[in-house]
């Protein structure tokens, strides 16, 4: 439904730029438009569909707000953890627990960074040796 309106709002613009006598045009669909949401019977349903939505609305909000749990309950079972609270953000400011810092385990056979006195022969990490770059390309003079 919503992309025959569409489709039928875009021929009418294409109709009111195309013509020659757009000026013309645009006044008469304008007015046509203005007479029909003036008309009592569009006011009528208009307010009635206002009154429905307005109705509804803490009905549809319950029902976000139920289905937001339920996700948040299912992404706990999946990822347990997900909706604890990080590092500064307790949701009880009664708590005084201190932040533990995680451990980091190198991720490499051997880390440039461990060593990085001057003079380290480095070319097995890609990085650069007392004699130059480590590259298999000449140096240029």
């Amino acid at each position: 439904m919503k992309g025959k309106a569409l489709f039928a709002v875009g021929v009418a613009v294409g109709y009111v730029w195309g013509s020659k006598s757009w000026p013309e045009v645009y006044r008469r669909i304008r007015g046509g438009t203005e007479k029909l949401w003036k008309n009592p019977e569009v006011q009528e349903n208009v307010h009635q569909a206002t009154e429905a939505v307005q109705e509804s609305m803490p009905d549809i909000l319950d029902n976000l707000y139920e289905a937001g749990k339920k996700l948040m309950e299912k992404a706990e079972a999946m990822f347990p953890g997900i909706s604890t609270p990080k590092t500064g953000q307790n949701s009880d400011s009664t708590s005084s627990s201190k932040p533990t810092t995680p451990t980091i385990k190198s991720d490499v056979v051997s880390d440039p960074a461990l060593d990085d006195t001057t003079g380290s022969d480095w070319t097995g990490e890609g990085g650069a040796a007392p004699e130059g770059p480590a590259t298999n390309t000449p140096p240029k003079h």
